[in-house]
């Protein structure tokens, strides 16, 4: 065996599939690769100077955002490891774990929202950035914490149900609750009710679509509808559940025609995110073949941001495809690339996720935000030391003690 080995790696490494994946351990690099790609998108788009990041992350490549691209593979993620966990292990177990995790990110969550209410007292520190939400294109500004007085009990309540705090880490709130929810999810996929779980879960999103209702107090219902939301979650799971079964379909005739037409899907709705309407974007940059009043027309019906339009999420869908095709056939390129970078913030996404809030935070007290000034030198190098301090933090795992992941 060790005579024929060699030969098989050298014979393996002349052809020109060379560039392949090749799965090494159990742990799909690919998925860290795309999980750092949205964690960039959302510290890019949180950190609000225009910069030649933006050109790439702000819905460039298809109607979609890191948001979508974090719930996903959040879903992704438990679905996969868990099918393996609950081999060994009950459902009674791995819920208790679930319900763990869920309480350690609201601790965190309570510790963000105090934390930057103290700051807020401290008359040296501008906490103006993470304590209200500014729509830049119209000047309009949301205070997401108390601008008056407040008794103790209101106070606790307005705290302890997440109805104030950063909207830079709203997206926390939803993430709660989906684990709270994710044993109902894994229960019925543990027992083959895929197809029911699926459609509850489109029969709740299609609900919403028609009649918007928020379920919980909390903030994070205004950006990340619980019930619109919980789709791709599902989603997510039930893919990274049936994760071996999905790529063996891949490799059938039938499967082949259906990813060619994902990648179809994702190449048409790229076509048409080159003709946003984003008035933060040189003119220059966009195309225009669809004129304004269309375009809007159908991104506010059918691609929806907060909302999550069904087109968006059809979009999420295809270019994820897309994307881990193009990973699966370009890796040592693309690794070289990027990999290196992305990678490391892939493997610690939430602990990163929880920590850009105080690196943007910092930027703010030294850059002033600011979306309609183009000074693409000076914002891209801000970018970059903001991303490039977050990686230097996942790398060395600085604090991860303390800081979940």
């Amino acid at each position: 065996m060790s005579q024929i080995a060699p030969v098989l790696i050298r014979k393996d490494t002349e052809k020109p599939t060379a560039w392949r994946y090749v799965l090494s351990d159990k742990r799909d690099l690919r998925i860290d690769f795309m999980r750092g790609i949205a964690l960039v998108m959302m510290v890019v788009a949180h950190t609000e100077v225009m910069s030649i990041f933006n050109i790439f992350t702000w819905e460039r490549f298809g109607l979609v955002t890191g948001a979508e691209g974090f719930v996903i593979l959040s879903g992704f993620m438990l679905g996969m490891l868990n099918r393996a966990r609950l081999q060994k292990a009950v459902l009674l177990t791995i819920s208790w774990g679930l319900y763990l995790r869920a309480w350690k990110i609201y601790r965190v969550n309570i510790i963000i929202i105090l934390s930057f209410l103290l700051l807020g007292y401290m008359p040296f520190i501008n906490v103006f950035e993470v304590t209200h939400f500014t729509d830049r294109y119209s000047g309009t500004t949301w205070a997401l914490y108390p601008v008056t007085p407040q008794i103790k009990e209101t106070w606790f309540n307005i705290v302890l149900y997440l109805q104030i705090g950063p909207h830079q880490t709203q997206i926390l709130g939803l993430y709660i609750f989906l684990l709270l929810l994710s044993p109902l999810f894994l229960g019925m996929l543990q027992r083959g009710y895929v197809y029911w779980l699926l459609g509850l879960s489109l029969l709740v999103y299609g609900c919403w679509q028609i009649w918007p209702v928020r379920v919980t107090p909390s903030q994070f219902e205004f950006a990340f509808p619980l019930l619109a939301w919980q789709f791709i979650f599902v989603l997510g799971m039930c893919s990274g559940w049936y994760k071996e079964d999905l790529i063996s379909f891949a490799r059938t005739p039938a499967g082949k025609v259906v990813l060619v037409a994902l990648v179809m899907i994702a190449l048409v709705l790229g076509f048409i995110a080159q003709n946003h309407t984003n008035p933060f974007m040189p003119p220059g940059l966009l195309m225009h073949s669809l004129s304004p009043e269309n375009f809007n027309a159908f991104y506010h019906t059918w691609a929806a941001k907060n909302g999550l339009g069904p087109v968006r999420v059809v979009n999420d869908i295809s270019l994820m495809v897309t994307v881990y095709l193009l990973l699966t056939w370009c890796w040592q390129p693309l690794y070289r690339l990027a990999g290196w970078f992305l990678i490391p913030l892939g493997q610690h996404s939430l602990y990163t996720f929880i920590l850009h809030v105080y690196v943007v935070f910092l930027v703010s007290q030294f850059v002033t935000f600011d979306l309609w000034r183009q000074d693409w030198v000076v914002n891209t190098f801000i970018h970059a030391v903001t991303l490039g301090v977050l990686w230097l933090m996942a790398k060395y795992n600085v604090a991860a003690r303390w800081i979940p992941n």
